[in-house]
C-alpha cells in the first residue's frame, strides 16, 4: 500500500463505463463537455474544403460572393404549412355556410386629393379650425377709458351704451335678444298657391239663378246627410243588438255545466277499474318491428325525393324570379315618386297638419228660398268675417289651430260662512259713533 500510485493503477483492471443517451447537463462545465457539436464542425470542413480548393471569398469575383437560392429549404415549407392551417372555428362555419360574415361599421375612405385641391370633408375640417382659431387669437389692446359712474334704480334712461359695456356688474341686467325660431323665416308653400280669401259660391249671393241656388243647397244636403249616417253608424254600433236576448241565461248554462261533470267523474272511475284490470302491456313482435323500420326508410327516400324536386323547381324558377324582382323595383321607384308628388300637393293645399288639432271646417251658409232677400237693404248678414279669416290662417299654416279651453267645473259647491265681526258690523259702528260724539263735548 506504500507504493507509487502509478503501481496501484497498473494493477487495477481498466473497465470502460458505457455512454449514457442523455449526458447530464448539470452545470455549465457539463453544458460544455456534452454539448453536441457535429453539425458545427461538419459546416466548418465543409468551407474549408472549399477554401482549398476555390481558395479565398476575397480571391473570387464580386458575382461569386453570394448566391440566390431558388429552391428554399424543405423544412421551412413545412413550418409555413403547418402555421398557415386555419383554425377549426373557421372550417365549421365554412362548411355550415358560404355567404362570408357581416363586415365592421363602414368607414368613409377619404380620396387622395389632386395637388392644389381638398375633397369636401377636407375644406370643411379646415374650415372649421381656421374659425377655431379665430376665436381664440387675442383681442388688441385697448386703451383704458374713464370709470363712469350708474346708478341702477334710475327711472330715467340717461346712460351711454359706454357705461354698460365697461361695467360688469350690468352684465345681467342687459337685455338679452330674443332669439327668432327657424320657421319664422320658412314661408309655407300653401300661402304661395292658396288664396288668402276664396271666393264663395255663386248660390249665396244675394240675387242668385235658381240653377246656382238648387247647386248649392244639394252641397248642404250632402253634407247634412252625411253627418247623419255617421250618427246612425255609431247608435247602430253602441246599442243593443236583439240577437243577445235570444241566447241562454248564464246560470241556466252553469247548471248544465255541473250535470255534465258529474256524469264526467262517473264515467272516469269506471274507466280507472277497467285500466287496472289490463295491467299486462303486449310486447311488439319482430315482424312489426321490422315492419316499422321499413316504413321508416321508405318515409326518408321520400321526403329526399321531394327536397330534390322543390330544388329542381327553385332553379327553373330563377328566370321568373329576375322578372318578378325588376318589375318590383319598377314598381317601388313608381310609389317613391307618388309619395313625393303627393307630399308637395298637400303642402300646396294646406293638408299639412301643425299641432295636435286638425283644422275645423267652416259651416256652409245657405238661404232658403223663403230666406232670399229682393233688396240689398232687406238683405240678413250671416257668418263671421273675424272667423272666415281665422279659419284662412289655420289653413294655409301661417298660425296653429286651437281648441277652445273649457274650464274645470266644480264637483263641490263653495261653503259660505258669516264671521262673527261681520255680524257685528252695525252694532261697532254706532258704538263708535256715540264715542266721537262724547269726546267732542268735552272738548
Amino acid at each position: 500500500m506504500s507504493g507509487k500510485p502509478e503501481d496501484v493503477l497498473e494493477t487495477t483492471p481498466t473497465t470502460e463505463k458505457p455512454k449514457k443517451s442523455q449526458p447530464s447537463r448539470k452545470g455549465k462545465k457539463a453544458w460544455r463537455k456534452n454539448v453536441d457539436v457535429e453539425e458545427l464542425e461538419s459546416g466548418l470542413e465543409s468551407l474549408r474544403s472549399e477554401e482549398r480548393v476555390r481558395g479565398t471569398i476575397d480571391d473570387l469575383p464580386e458575382e461569386e460572393h453570394f448566391t440566390i437560392d431558388l429552391g428554399g429549404d424543405e423544412k421551412v415549407k413545412d413550418m409555413i404549412r403547418s402555421t398557415s392551417k386555419p383554425l377549426r372555428v373557421d372550417q365549421i362555419l365554412a362548411q355550415r355556410s358560404a355567404v362570408p360574415a357581416l363586415g365592421g361599421r363602414h368607414v368613409h375612405n377619404l380620396s387622395e386629393p389632386v395637388y392644389g385641391e381638398l375633397s369636401k370633408h377636407q375644406e370643411k375640417k379646415v374650415n372649421q379650425l381656421a374659425k377655431r382659431k379665430l376665436k381664440e387669437a387675442p383681442k388688441p389692446k385697448t386703451k383704458k377709458k374713464a370709470k363712469v359712474s350708474y346708478d341702477m334704480w334710475n327711472d330715467e334712461e340717461e346712460t351711454d351704451k359706454i357705461t354698460m359695456d365697461n361695467n360688469d356688474y350690468l352684465e345681467p341686467t342687459k337685455p338679452s335678444k330674443v332669439k327668432a325660431p327657424v320657421t319664422m323665416a320658412r314661408i309655407p308653400k300653401v300661402m304661395q298657391h292658396k288664396p288668402a280669401v276664396t271666393v264663395p259660391h255663386a248660390g249665396a249671393s244675394y240675387n242668385p239663378t235658381e240653377e246656382d241656388h238648387k247647386a248649392l243647397l244639394k252641397k248642404a244636403a250632402d253634407v247634412e246627410i252625411a253627418k247623419y249616417k255617421e250618427e246612425k253608424k255609431l247608435d247602430q254600433i253602441l246599442s243593443y243588438r236583439k240577437e243577445l236576448e235570444e241566447l241562454p241565461h248564464e246560470l241556466q248554462h252553469l247548471e248544465d255545466g255541473n250535470e255534465e261533470e258529474e256524469d264526467k267523474t262517473s264515467d272516469t272511475e269506471e274507466d280507472i277499474v277497467e285500466n287496472k284490470k289490463k295491467k299486462k302491456v303486449e310486447r311488439k313482435t319482430t315482424s312489426q318491428r321490422h315492419k316499422e323500420a321499413r316504413t321508416k326508410a321508405a318515409q326518408r327516400v321520400y321526403d329526399l325525393k321531394q327536397q330534390e324536386k322543390k330544388v329542381r323547381q327553385e332553379i327553373e324558377r330563377l328566370e321568373i324570379t329576375q322578372k318578378e324582382l325588376e318589375e318590383r323595383t319598377k314598381l317601388i321607384d313608381k310609389l317613391a315618386k307618388n309619395r313625393v308628388e303627393t307630399k308637395e300637393r298637400k303642402e300646396r293645399e294646406g293638408m299639412n297638419r301643425i299641432g295636435q288639432f286638425h283644422v275645423q271646417d267652416m259651416s256652409m251658409e245657405v238661404q232658403l228660398e223663403d230666406e232670399l232677400s229682393e233688396t240689398l237693404r232687406q238683405l240678413k248678414p250671416e257668418g263671421s268675417i273675424f272667423k272666415d279669416r281665422f279659419v284662412s290662417l289655420q289653413q294655409r299654416n301661417i298660425i296653429e289651430p286651437r281648441s277652445p279651453f273649457k274650464t274645470p267645473k266644480r264637483k263641490y259647491a263653495l261653503k259660505v260662512y258669516e264671521r262673527r265681526s261681520y255680524k257685528t258690523f252695525d252694532a261697532t259702528e254706532r258704538k263708535k259713533a256715540q264715542y266721537k260724539q262724547i269726546m267732542q263735548k268735552k272738548k
